[in-house]
């Protein structure tokens, strides 16, 4: 909101030495003039040649303007834009092996070509967002906000695609050392030393995408025809939202909160060709496949794609998504506490743009809508011992939909919706006792947190799955994870202290057991089982995952801080960190 920022102006200029090199940043806020108006803008701007990693560049910048009329006391306009756009080159995960033969800091993403690296898998975002909004104060009690935003962009990945060629990538498995030292004739393992040491010379001296091999094969492919390509996998989504939210005292002692929320969301799906890397066209078919099970869409069998064109996979999402709740907030001398519900519709569908050979009868065209409407309890109270010493407590009850992506079981090439789908249930609390005095601030926490009837979907090449029709025994699949739930239990410690009118200290921990809490349902849909006419979704029925560790978080984690503000206006400040149990998710 314009009005709300002091007036003048800011520039700042940084530097660092992870994500990015250098940022700038400059703010002008003119404050509220005597006509009513306001009006800020800000812009910023990070660069790096090259990041932490080998081949990481970064650039990105940004734009925030806004701009308010003040028409009276009762009544004031805003509208505010927000554009960013950033691009940066990504960092491989690594493997013990890899990290043996390559250290640490090695990325296997970039090559060198004519003098530069170039890394292969780039993202870049750009979604800017406008909105207006209006603010009404309709009496001294009661305030009324409305606000209609639209968002538009793209999210893009890019990767190397190839055709009837060597993989590209320097670690894809049968590169390394290891592969050669697990071979298996059907009776007995038989490592093949010799071949594992030659592995390892090639991989040592080779560590890198070789950008002019590719460019090499396509530019003398005889008929023209790349045999590599470099793509994008592309999502652009256009979003339009509106809220309306009333704020009102009802008594003295009682405050009023109520909402209403829409949001339609179109997604677009698909991959872009971005660089024929010296050859005229690229084939729209997949190669693992013969006949109509390797045509990408049928509709256009055998298509010549150029740069710039979408191949492969080609679809749309759609969601309208409406919710309003309600808060009552109760204050008095020694306790607050508040109570609030919620309501939600959820209806999700799917669109495909090409008819896929694999599931020729189930791809092409809108899928069924997918409706999910679920409903929230949620309350806390917070009672005063005396100034110094505050107790609090929350707990919450309601049910969630799954997320859009969740609903449907391969969303690249099928209407397929994700088998015994339901929402989430989510039902928890936290308990806190907090202190505030001259020097000292803390607070103390216990929480719990329980989610049931989770899905959760993963994509991978499996081994010994199934058999392509390149007679490879592993298949790309769609794990499906269902009736799945977590739990999240631990204590939170925050400290601030004082020590001197010029150094504060500060100190956080963390201690938590964040584990799955029963054994899920386990299935997978199987493109190569699907060429075949056979059902595609696989049931394997119990995955015992209970008592496993959640991945992708810490489970512990400290911090302990020194701060010293100079009475001249500057400071200087040092902090340390530790995290500690961080798990990788089981295999289902």
């Amino acid at each position: 909101r314009a009005s709300h920022y002091r007036s003048g102006t800011r520039v700042s200029f940084s530097g660092a030495n992870t994500n990015y090199n250098w940022r700038t940043m400059g703010t002008h806020a003119s404050g509220l003039n005597k006509k009513g108006w306001a009006f800020v803008v800000s812009a910023s701007g990070r660069i790096a040649d090259e990041a932490h990693f080998e081949g990481t560049d970064y650039k990105s910048w940004g734009l925030f303007a806004a701009v308010e009329k003040r028409f009276n006391d009762k009544h004031s306009l805003n509208f505010t834009s927000i554009a960013s756009y950033n691009s940066r080159g990504k960092n491989s995960p690594l493997t013990q092996e890899q990290i043996d033969l390559m250290g640490h800091e090695y990325n296997s993403y970039w090559g060198w070509q004519d003098g530069k690296r170039r890394n292969s898998r780039d993202k870049d975002v750009f979604e800017p967002i406008n909105m207006l909004s209006h603010y009404w104060k309709i009496n001294n009690k009661t305030t009324l906000n409305t606000n209609v935003a639209y968002q538009t962009g793209h999210i893009s990945n890019s990767r190397l695609d190839y055709q009837n060629a060597v993989n590209p990538d320097p670690t894809y498995y049968k590169n390394l050392p290891s592969y050669f030292l697990n071979q298996f004739d059907g009776t007995t393992w038989t490592p093949d030393y010799a071949g594992a040491e030659q592995a390892e010379a090639y991989f040592r001296s080779n560590p890198q995408i070789n950008w002019n091999a590719m460019y090499y094969a396509n530019v003398n492919n005889p008929n023209g025809r790349s045999v590599y390509a470099w793509y994008e996998d592309r999502t652009e989504d256009k979003t339009f939202s509106a809220n309306t939210i009333l704020t009102t005292e009802l008594t003295d002692h009682i405050t009023f909160n109520g909402a209403i929320n829409y949001k339609k969301l179109s997604s677009h799906n698909f991959q872009k060709l971005t660089d024929l890397m010296g050859g005229q066209y690229f084939l729209d078919t997949d190669m693992f496949y013969a006949g109509d099970a390797g045509q990408s869409d049928l509709n256009n069998p055998n298509r010549q794609v150029g740069e710039g064109d979408a191949y492969g996979y080609n679809y749309k999402l759609y969601a309208d998504v409406i919710d309003a709740f309600t808060q009552f907030k109760f204050r008095f001398k020694k306790v607050d506490f508040y109570l609030s519900q919620q309501f939600s519709r959820s209806e999700y569908q799917r669109e495909g743009l090409y008819r896929n050979g694999i599931y020729a009868n189930n791809s092409y065209g809108k899928s069924k809508s997918q409706v999910f409407e679920n409903y929230g309890f949620k309350g806390g109270v917070n009672y005063r011992i005396s100034g110094n010493h505050i107790l609090e407590a929350n707990g919450i009850y309601q049910t969630k939909a799954p997320t859009l992506r969740n609903t449907f079981a391969n969303t690249r090439l099928n209407n397929n919706i994700t088998p015994e789908l339901e929402s989430e249930t989510i039902f928890g609390g936290d308990a806190s006792y907090i202190i505030r005095t001259p020097k000292l601030k803390g607070r103390l926490s216990g929480f719990y947190n329980r989610i049931n009837d989770a899905t959760k979907l993963s994509f991978y090449y499996a081994e010994s799955i199934g058999s392509d029709d390149a007679g490879d025994t592993d298949s790309f699949i769609s794990e499906i994870l269902t009736g799945l739930d977590r739990q999240n239990m631990g204590a939170e410690l925050g400290l601030e202290y004082q020590v001197t009118p010029t150094i504060k200290a500060t100190a956080g921990a963390s201690y938590g057991k964040y584990t799955y809490a029963n054994n899920a349902r386990v299935r997978y849909n199987d493109d190569a089982t699907a060429a075949t006419g056979a059902p595609s979704i696989n049931d394997l029925g119990t995955a015992y995952l209970k008592d496993y560790k959640q991945g992708g978080m810490p489970q512990q984690a400290y911090s302990f801080g020194l701060e010293y503000r100079a009475p001249q206006y500057w400071w200087i400040g040092a902090n340390v960190n530790y995290l500690d149990d961080l798990y990788i998710d089981p295999s289902a």
